[in-house]
């Protein structure tokens, strides 16, 4: 007899653990998954970061969730003392608990929690998930975007009136990166973006860390951390006062040149200078003719015949009650910039007055710019307006919308899962939050942990009975760790669903295991690392059986819903017919994709210039905003009682204690998504241990030298972390990464609580808040730092204990 050979199987996939959505062949053999391989004819495909490698070690770890699980023990007892139970059993309980609360007392006492989907599997199921939320009508999902993509995804609209848009970096002649770092956090878009710097691009890079982008940058900014506004509107300034912006762009396709009263902010209407006139009708000035002309605000049209209309002018018109003073909203604008000049932003941001010309020159002399902006400015309490600011820098270019700047848009159109339909205006109005930031991530049901932990502790303005969490660490990864805390001992029912336990998850009465994006099937319509990622349309196989008893997201919201009553509005209950929805607008089936598992590319492109598309009435497309333009000047910020133009709060010019006088911030690491993965040995070698960034300026005050254990002490706690001096750092400035937890290990400071000796979430404070989006200081809380006198830990903390 021969011998039978088992042969390696190379599977087409993609990595579902972050945003980057690398394209891979997954290898497997007798049916157990041994390695993760590049797909170069993948748009993503080119390289693997190490979390993508460490998927065997992640499937099969030990710790893994094999089976649901019940709580024995009162949630004071550190020990849950777990024990397994049925899927059914644990289904019925969860349903019967969720409809009886529904019943008695509302669906918005039930609170959900869903990790992020840019940094977890969970992208493949989270807008099944936030059906099944909206459906079971809930309005207070834990969705942690206020610190995440809120700013750059939805912020941006009160100016675009879109999301920041896919970067055209296969065309565009400079890159701007401002607080975001893909080298280390979106590795497929790094590639595309060194492709554009060896093409000839030219790179800036806004970042207090000297990361690898920074490093080669034409022109890299470093300013102290929470200053970011200000250099905004000082480039601004620059570009505006050498007149080198795109004029055209300016006058045609925003509303800068739409008056605005002084007396009350609000644009000049035609029903100011007669009562019969229309709301929609605004007014412009044309210098030429010395007149008001018309601007339809619903078609986005000039109604009168224009000569000159002016950009930046004063006028004195008659109203109905007299004559009233009027800007041009450019005017406005320009004025606050016009304050932030390059001297006094040198004394205050720390940046060199050349630096911030030399930027100004790169971006007035090139064609096209392609920026992103993320975290490293949507974690502060001026998160909004800085995003204000940066995105009207970004406008002065021209760049938006054209070939070589950020694209709105889709290759395709795709039905939406979610169903943000399916929950009533009642519900949606019930947020926890929304009355205190009414234009936020609330509208969408997205509200901040503090704001449910309050409500479970406080009852008010309604109690929380139950949190129902989706993956995610809201003690590791999220701000208010104490609050959480006594929360979750309060919670009447908890449930968590993951791969393995974390500090939340212990506090849960009933635990689900979920099977990792490597077994189970999952569905991607386009990879947004480039434009030519957003025409790819990808069905993923699972690789390998699901461990244990594991289930996807999808089956368990399924199984929840059957037992709810919602099976119609989850397409009886069958996973293809509802991915046949999503698809069937772009003319595709699951049958089509399973039949090409590498991906299916879309023969249509993602729109330059969509705003200037003519729609059925014969006008031009516009942009989705209140004036139909891009918004100088917003209204509807204005009308909540923001302003309508970004007038910096900086959080950066005042420090009251000068017992601590450095400014604590983070960063993420390359090797691992928020609170995951410390114990992922592969991983785990990458980083050993939590470090502290410091300059060796401040470094050598203190008598801290590297390696050195050091305590970070804010106002509102203390952590631990291993100094590591890096050069060309700010002096005042020292960054740390969020989401440590490690539940054994060893520490030798007569304390049990390892998480929270070095989690700098510990230490962050909730008293200050983006009054828009409610996002907090992750990226600025002042500190002191000193050296540990005793080693903190003891020889086994990188070792064994931590590898798995």
């Amino acid at each position: 007899m021969g011998v039978f050979q088992v042969v390696e199987k190379k599977i087409p996939s993609y990595c579902a653990q972050c945003r980057s959505r690398c394209g891979c062949l997954a290898v497997v053999k007798d049916e157990k998954l041994l390695r993760i391989e590049p797909f170069p004819r993948h748009p993503t495909g080119k390289k693997l970061c190490p979390k993508g490698k460490a998927a065997p070690q992640i499937i099969y770890h030990k710790d893994r969730l094999l089976s649901p699980l019940k709580r024995k023990n009162p949630k004071t007892n550190p020990d849950p003392g777990w024990e397994p139970i049925s899927w059914d059993d644990a289904l019925n309980q969860i349903a019967k608990k969720m409809f009886a609360i529904r019943e008695r007392h509302g669906a918005e006492q039930v609170a959900f929690s869903v990790t992020t989907p840019s940094g977890t599997n969970i992208s493949d199921s989270i807008g099944w998930i936030q059906r099944f939320i909206r459906v079971f009508g809930s309005p207070n999902t834990i969705y942690s975007t206020e610190i995440c993509n809120w700013h750059k995804d939805y912020a941006t609209r009160f100016t675009f009136g879109t999301d920041i848009g896919t970067p055209d970096f296969e065309n565009t002649d400079c890159v701007l990166l401002w607080g975001n770092n893909p080298e280390e956090t979106w590795l497929a878009r790094s590639i595309e973006i060194r492709k554009a710097l060896k093409r000839g691009a030219k790179l800036i890079v806004i970042d207090p860390r000297p990361t690898r982008f920074a490093r080669i940058a034409d022109c890299w900014i470093r300013p102290r951390p929470g200053s970011d506004q200000e250099i905004a509107l000082c480039l601004a300034h620059l570009l505006i006062d050498s007149k080198k912006f795109d004029k055209n762009f300016i006058k045609n396709w925003t509303n800068a040149p739409l008056l605005v009263r002084l007396d009350t902010g609000y644009f000049l209407r035609e029903n100011d200078l007669k009562e019969e006139g229309s709301e929609n009708i605004c007014f412009g000035y044309d210098q030429s003719n010395q007149t008001l002309v018309r601007y339809d605000m619903s078609l986005g049209i000039w109604l009168d015949r224009i000569t000159h209309v002016a950009t930046s002018c004063l006028v004195e018109v008659p109203t109905t009650v007299g004559n009233i003073s009027c800007e041009t909203a450019f005017h406005l604008y320009s004025s606050l910039a016009a304050r932030y000049v390059p001297v006094a932003i040198e004394e205050f941001t720390g940046v060199p007055q050349k630096t911030l010309h030399k930027a100004a020159n790169i971006l007035s002399t090139v064609s096209s710019v392609a920026y992103y902006a993320w975290n490293g400015v949507s974690q502060s309490t001026n998160a909004t307006q800085t995003d204000r600011a940066i995105s009207l820098l970004y406008t002065l270019t021209g760049s938006y919308g054209s070939a070589g700047g950020n694209v709105a848009g889709v290759a395709a159109e795709f039905h939406d899962i979610s169903g943000v339909d399916l929950i009533s205006e009642k519900q949606k109005s019930k947020a926890l939050g929304l009355k205190k930031r009414p234009l936020g991530p609330g509208l969408m049901g997205w509200v901040t942990g503090r704001d449910v932990y309050r409500a479970i502790i406080k009852r008010q303005p309604y109690p929380v009975r139950m949190l129902f969490s989706f993956g995610g660490n809201l003690l590791s990864a999220q701000p208010d760790t104490r609050l959480a805390y006594k929360a979750f001992q309060k919670l009447d029912f908890h449930v968590h669903a993951d791969f393995f336990l974390n500090p939340t998850a212990n506090f849960a009465d009933i635990v689900l295991p979920v099977s990792t994006a490597w077994e189970r099937e999952g569905l991607q319509t386009g990879f947004d690392a480039s434009l030519k990622g957003m025409k790819w349309v990808q069905l993923r196989k699972p690789v390998v059986e699901a461990i244990g008893q594991s289930r996807s997201d999808i089956e368990i919201v399924m199984g929840l819903a059957k037992l709810l009553g919602f099976s119609s509005d989850f397409f009886d209950l069958d996973a293809d017919q509802g991915h046949n929805h999503i698809l069937s607008r772009a003319g595709l089936t699951v049958d089509q994709l399973r039949k090409n598992p590498t991906g299916v590319m879309l023969h249509t492109n993602v729109p330059f210039k969509a705003f200037d598309e003519t729609n059925p009435n014969g006008h031009p497309r516009g942009f989705q905003t209140a004036t139909r333009k891009i918004e100088v000047y917003s209204e509807k910020l204005l009308r909540k009682g923001y302003h309508a133009i970004p007038f910096a709060a900086s959080e950066s010019r005042n420090n009251n204690n000068n017992k601590l006088p450095l400014i604590l911030g983070c960063a993420k690491t390359l090797a691992f998504c928020h609170s995951q993965h410390r114990h992922i040995a592969l991983l785990r070698k990458l980083r050993p241990d939590p470090t502290l960034e410091i300059a060796p300026k401040a470094a050598k005050k203190r008598r801290i030298n590297e390696g050195d254990w050091v305590e970070i002490s804010t106002e509102s706690g203390a952590f631990l972390s291993k100094a590591k001096i890096v050069k060309d750092l700010q002096p005042d400035s020292v960054f740390a990464q969020h989401g440590w937890w490690v539940d054994d290990l060893a520490l030798d400071l007569n304390s049990t609580d390892a998480g929270s000796m070095t989690n700098m979430n510990t230490v962050v404070s909730s008293l200050k808040e983006d009054p828009i989006s409610g996002s907090l200081p992750l990226r600025f809380t002042w500190c002191e730092v000193k050296k540990l006198s005793k080693c903190a830990f003891t020889p086994t903390s990188t070792s064994t204990n931590q590898m798995g």
